[in-house]
């Protein structure tokens, strides 16, 4: 097999010494950027084989599903995700500086997550006085993914194709109420919860996505038997779960039924699944030097680069 970039692989690692000797440990985002038009598994590839240059890392992984990929499994962040946004790449004699920028790295991220928590929780305090009362009593909210994980982030993106510019990370919540709440009660709640949610959309000062879904516990309890991929979704959000607003004792319960359901264990051996495929993935990609080869390889495609696919929860 002809060996497609091997021949640039010296100036390229000569390139990234050069950078980092200069400006310091860099995450992978601005690696690439100064390199300028150079292919990102090329740069991931030198950046961590070659024995010049260090990596320290400050992400958690965390599962995630995939309607592209044939057990639907995979880990968040991408393996080009995490590169770019939380591994720094440094020198040897740097490593004092990559451990400081870490740190600071990961408190940034921390600061971004708790940020959009609060945006979740003056969401729900914008409601009306009546409804909040309501949900305070026979209902609980709870708030999942990378805000969960203290991943989030807040570059800006466009929402679903429209004209909304967000920041960063969607802001998910989740409210599970009890059979005294009327349909028509919810009916109005999500209404006036969708009104909330464009206001922030809208409202310059604010940009955020939020997506919410109203369901009754009942459905909750049954969507532990994580068959369907909604159930999946659905149980590994409670799994991922932070309490936001609402009957703690509620919210207490249902974290227990995922124990005792066996869906945590389920979860967890999903995750290991997803662990596994993701390091399989890293050997191809070094045991392969031929960038066509690795260009239309699946699972490559697959876990290197970000999801496009995006599952609602249900």
């Amino acid at each position: 097999m002809q060996d497609t970039y091997k021949s640039r692989w010296p100036e390229l690692e000569q390139r990234i010494e050069d950078l980092l000797s200069d400006r310091g440990p860099m995450i992978g985002k601005e690696l690439l950027a100064a390199l300028g038009e150079v292919n990102n598994m090329i740069v991931w590839k030198i950046c961590r084989s070659s024995p010049r240059f260090r990596l320290k890392n400050s992400a958690r992984y965390y599962l995630r599903y995939d309607i592209t990929r044939e057990n639907q499994l995979r880990l968040s962040p991408s393996i080009l995700r995490n590169f770019m946004s939380f591994t720094l790449v440094h020198l040897a004699n740097q490593s004092v500086r990559a451990v400081e920028r870490s740190i600071l790295l990961s408190n940034m991220h921390r600061v971004i997550s708790l940020k959009k928590l609060q945006f979740a929780r003056q969401a729900i305090l914008a409601l009306k006085p009546d409804t909040r009362a309501i949900l305070q009593d026979h209902a609980c909210a709870f708030i999942a993914g990378d805000i969960s994980y203290f991943l989030a982030h807040d570059e800006p993106r466009r929402v679903n194709d429209t004209d909304f510019m967000v920041k960063g990370s969607d802001i998910d919540i989740v409210f599970v109420h009890t059979p005294q709440v009327s349909p028509d009660f919810v009916k109005s709640a999500e209404e006036e919860f969708t009104k909330i949610k464009f206001k922030y959309l809208k409202d310059p000062a604010v940009t955020q996505e939020i997506d919410f879904i109203f369901k009754p516990i009942s459905k909750m309890i049954d969507q532990l038997s994580y068959g369907s991929i909604a159930e999946k979704i659905a149980s590994k959000i409670l799994y991922e779960s932070s309490y936001l607003f609402g009957s703690l004792e509620m919210y207490d319960a249902m974290t227990k039924q995922l124990k005792l359901h066996g869906t945590e264990a389920k979860i967890d051996r999903d995750f290991e699944t997803a662990l596994s495929e993701r390091q399989e993935t890293i050997r191809k990609i070094y045991g392969f030097s031929d960038e066509q080869v690795l260009a239309k390889d699946p699972e490559v495609q697959s876990l290197f680069y970000f999801s496009q696919e995006r599952l609602e929860f249900e």
